[in-house]
């Protein structure tokens, strides 16, 4: 399973009543993105990265975030019927103590002309193992998902696209995933530059399959300098940083074959509109024939 991970705000599978309860949610959550983008951001608990997550927890922190992709899918996604589409995915945060944060998190997509679905959500949860800095400080991520298959927003990606194994065919398999996510996070701030590592797991809970894939990420905040970088008001150049990831196969085969998986690359700008107001931008290239490309856009708001 290689997670292609996208997300709208937009319609559900099923009958007429549930495609219009999904147009409802589509309409409301972008409403809702566009009051956040056009009121205020701030930075995200991954610590401005897109998809990599570094070890900061800050206690009491609330945030709202909504993110945003446009997508150009690759050769292979075309030739399945897929056309450019935008994705989003709307966040809630709460850092419960300076070691735990919990987060839910809704998503979906939308076709320009075309189709929309709201296609899940997720539950993440966070844990830093110690609250005073120590060496790489671990910590330990945990993920609900519950998705329709059709989902896009690519939040991460694992296993495999075209395996290097023949897959059994299902029949009458059901149209949603129950996903369990964990990563081990590793974490460091060199001054004002943060290196961070995750490894990730994602597990179907209905088949026990485990597929693995890898975020890596180098941030540097300018200014004042630590992972904060605040300097209070004004739109400035708050951060550059770079990602790299992509999926190393499954509990099948664990292995690194771009040519049958999706792997990233995502240089990443980020910009503070105040003392508490954040945008990314990050165009992000498809580093294999089956990966996409992508344009991508955050925004938020601190609580």
């Amino acid at each position: 399973m290689e997670t292609v991970k996208m997300s709208g705000i937009c319609g559900t599978e099923g009958a007429a009543a549930g495609r219009r309860r999904g147009k409802g949610l589509c309409g409301a959550a972008l409403c809702l993105g566009a009051i956040v983008g056009l009121s205020a951001a701030a930075r995200a608990g991954n610590g401005g990265y897109f998809a990599t997550y570094d070890h900061h927890i800050e206690k009491g922190e609330k945030e709202i975030m909504l993110m945003s992709d446009f997508t150009s899918p690759s050769k292979a996604n075309r030739e399945e019927g897929q056309k450019n589409y935008f994705s989003q995915m709307l966040e809630l945060e709460w850092a419960v103590t300076g070691k735990f944060a919990t987060e839910l998190m809704l998503e979906g997509f939308a076709e320009p002309g075309g189709v929309k679905r709201f296609t899940g959500f997720r539950w993440e949860n966070r844990y830093r193992l110690f609250k005073e800095d120590v060496p790489l400080n671990p910590m330990l991520y945990t993920e609900y998902e519950h998705l329709s298959r059709l989902t896009r927003f690519k939040m991460e990606t694992s296993g495999w696209v075209n395996p290097p194994y023949k897959e059994k065919v299902e029949t009458g398999a059901p149209k949603d995933e129950r996903i369990m996510e964990t990563r081990l996070v590793l974490s460091e701030d060199f001054g004002g530059t943060n290196v961070a590592f995750n490894w990730l797991n994602e597990t179907d809970l209905r088949n026990t399959r485990t597929d693995f894939g890898y975020l890596f990420g180098v941030m540097h905040k300018l200014g004042q300098g630590g992972h904060e970088g605040h300097s209070g008001g004004g739109f400035r150049l708050a951060a550059v940083g770079v990602e790299l990831w992509g999926a190393l196969g499954d509990s099948r085969k664990l292995d690194l074959a771009p040519s049958r998986q999706q792997h990233y690359l995502s240089p990443l700008l980020m910009f503070h509109l105040g003392d508490d107001i954040m945008f990314h931008v990050s165009p992000t290239i498809g580093l294999s024939k089956v990966s996409d490309n992508l344009l991508r856009f955050a925004v938020g708001i601190e609580l």
